[in-house]
């Protein structure tokens, strides 16, 4: 198979995942495209960069698919060989710089995140909790701090923080050292908070919801650890965005409700509540 017959393959195999109708098409498809480029980057010769990044690319998209499908188990193996491909594509890209260097390390990061996701998915939390870990380090590593890198990397790190903030704050509910992991909760959610104001732009409706979408999850972090008055101002910010996007932002409206159902409980009638002394610096 040709280069240009692999590309459309790939362009085929991603239209059909946009629509729930057609993911078993596009499974099929993903392992018709995930064959080609690695007879394309098995060939004799050079080895084109493209195609180890399409293959990459490829295991990427079908390993979250199957997750999708319902199948996070069986997503997980490609997932992982994508997430094996993408660092060595990072580690060779280390000398290079500007949006080369940015889109590979922000394509990393996001792989791993979304291999967090199938191992949550397959229910194996402590491999969540491990990648979540690996993609905010391999940032902080490889980039320096967050607001110094490149814009789709600390599109990716916003991700990386919320979905860590996430995990923690589950954990924290469930699990035997729920103090420590709140605490964890509400800096990584802070830190997401950071990073995705400073990529707010009116004219990008995503970061809108992306931005209403942490401070949905901030506002739990800081209910949970008694901040209420942080907490009451993060709910006022986070629903100002929703005001905003209307209709679109059902998602974050329900986890700012959340959190308002949680403030409103930890006060009780009186209106007080324990408070404890947060303060992330970020």
């Amino acid at each position: 198979m040709g280069p240009d017959e692999r590309e459309r393959l790939f362009d085929r195999a991603r239209e059909c995942s946009t629509a729930r109708e057609s993911w078993p098409e596009a499974d099929r498809l993903w392992t018709h495209v995930v064959a080609a480029y690695r007879e394309a980057v098995r060939g004799p010769g050079r080895v084109d960069p493209h195609d180890r990044r399409q293959l990459a690319r490829a295991l990427w998209r079908h390993g979250m698919l199957l997750t999708a499908l319902g199948r996070a188990a069986e997503g997980l193996t490609p997932g992982r060989e994508a997430v094996a491909l993408f660092e060595e594509l990072n580690d060779a890209a280390r000398a290079a710089a500007g949006p080369q260097r940015d889109e590979t390390l922000a394509e990393l990061i996001t792989a791993m995140l979304d291999l967090a996701e199938s191992a949550h998915a397959a229910g194996r939390p402590a491999s969540r909790m491990d990648l979540l870990d690996r993609a905010v380090q391999v940032g902080l590593h490889t980039a320096g701090p967050p607001p110094s890198a490149g814009p789709r990397t600390r599109e990716a790190m916003g991700t990386a923080y919320h979905n860590q903030a996430t995990a923690l704050l589950e954990r924290a509910r469930t699990g035997p050292s729920p103090d420590p992991d709140a605490r964890a909760a509400a800096l990584a959610a802070s830190r997401a908070c950071e990073l995705r104001q400073r990529l707010l732009d009116p004219n990008r409706p995503l970061s809108l919801w992306e931005m209403a979408n942490t401070y949905g999850l901030y506002a739990q972090c800081l209910v949970v650890v008694g901040e209420v008055d942080r907490a009451r101002l993060v709910l006022d910010l986070g629903n100002r965005f929703v005001a905003v996007l209307g209709p679109a932002g059902e998602q974050p409206a329900a986890k700012l409700r959340a959190a308002a159902a949680m403030l409103a409980q930890r006060q009780g009638p009186s209106g007080g509540g324990r408070r404890r002394r947060f303060s992330p610096p970020w």
